[in-house]
């Protein structure tokens, strides 16, 4: 692994509980890449396996959540990509901590999918979601996990087959984002909301998620 590969993924604790993973490739707005993939699924393991973390907080560094695979590096369903995603949505469907995303910008494709999976989304008013893999011909398998599992087939077969820009306002109005900020207060809003969730008492966030997740919704 590179130096740059080593600095991927940023984590940061702090004392209230809550745990903060960045995204760090700002200069290629936090595109996808094999070591980003395999560090956010380690970080996620990290959060679920410490008992001090009682809240997760996922966003992109430099303003921007993911534009998804960097196809200068990765080709989508190459194997090793194809394993190293399939990872990743294993941790993130294990992870019994509240985890709060802040979709800064754009959340593309496989980033797309990264998204759908927060339990809880704060988006911008300029900020989208893209769900394009039809377009090029590839499916959308991890798109489609979450869209099923917490959402329904209409919305999968819209926003799949539709290939479209959905912006923040659409996102509320579907029911896949939480709250709209102006696009310079997300990151603060979704703060706040990983702080909160993060100092309920005796685990409060980690015991309701855990009591929802026993119903298997989230496992397909």
């Amino acid at each position: 692994m590179s130096h740059l590969d080593a600095d991927v993924v940023l984590i940061r604790r702090h004392q209230s509980g809550r745990m903060d993973i960045e995204l760090n490739r700002p200069g290629r707005k936090n595109a996808l890449t094999i070591p980003m993939v395999t560090q956010l699924a380690s970080a996620l393991g990290d959060a679920q396996d410490d008992d001090t973390v009682t809240a997760v907080l996922l966003y992109g560094a430099g303003g921007c959540f993911s534009s998804g695979l960097d196809l200068a590096e990765v080709r989508p369903g190459e194997p090793a990509i194809s394993a190293a995603i399939a990872e990743l949505h294993a941790r993130l469907a294990a992870l019994e901590k509240p985890l709060v995303g802040a979709l800064e910008r754009a959340a593309v494709n496989g980033a797309a999918a990264i998204a759908l999976a927060c339990d809880v989304l704060v988006v911008g008013e300029r900020s989208f979601l893209l769900v394009g893999e039809a377009e090029i011909g590839v499916a959308a398998p991890n798109n489609l996990r979450w869209l099923l599992a917490k959402y329904d087939v209409n919305q999968a077969l819209q926003l799949t087959l539709a290939c479209d820009r959905q912006y923040g306002p659409d996102l509320l109005r579907r029911g896949f984002a939480y709250a709209v900020v102006p696009d310079e207060q997300v990151l603060g809003r979704a703060t706040e909301l990983a702080e909160k969730m993060a100092a309920f008492p005796d685990g409060g966030g980690i015991a309701m998620k855990k009591a929802i997740l026993a119903h298997d919704t989230l496992h397909v």
